[in-house]
């Protein structure tokens, strides 16, 4: 996005050369592990929908050149379903719904509890990809305005994938495809 639309945009560049865009076959995700009990939760992960705002992390990651993806089927292609339902910027919708999920009283340092316990994750993502470590720290920020605390972990490609996607150990990811 950085070359396209910083390093190229220059008049000897546009003189010489036509730059073309189409979407390409790439998305990238926040994966949550469905086997912790607080992502197993239909309402968190919905509250989480909504408190990330999409729109901000197209124009500040990705430059504006980016879309909300509804499933891995990109527009104008037969498999894209458009009637997808999605999740607007709702930070009251996702308060609400945290609290219909018992994410209701907060401790001293403002993280929401629930019998007990703050709501704190680790967010794992891979080195060598700054546009997942932006992500990254704006879903954290994004989160902490909820009262959700998220330890973000950058680990080296190989390891990431062997000891912790492939095998399931992680609390959420941020990933792409």
């Amino acid at each position: 996005a950085l070359q396209y639309s910083r390093q190229t945009d220059y008049p000897v560049f546009r003189r010489a050369y036509h730059k073309y865009r189409y979407p390409s076959s790439r998305y990238t995700y926040l994966g949550l592990n469905l086997k912790d009990p607080r992502f197993a939760d239909r309402r968190v992960r919905q509250a989480f929908a909504h408190a990330i705002n999409k729109q901000e992390l197209i124009d500040g990651v990705a430059l504006g050149l980016a879309r909300e993806a509804t499933g891995p089927y990109k527009p104008g292609t037969w498999a894209h379903n458009p009637r997808v339902r999605t999740y607007p910027y709702d930070l009251a919708r996702a308060r609400q719904l945290l609290a219909e999920a018992g994410w209701r009283s907060k401790n001293a340092d403002g993280l929401l509890t629930k019998n007990g316990h703050p709501f704190t994750f680790e967010l794992l993502t891979n080195q060598g990809n700054e546009e997942r470590k932006k992500i990254a720290e704006i879903i954290q920020a994004s989160l902490k305005e909820l009262g959700i605390g998220v330890d973000i972990r950058v680990l080296e490609w190989a390891a990431f994938l062997k000891e912790h996607v492939r095998k399931r150990r992680f609390d959420a990811v941020v990933l792409g495809w």
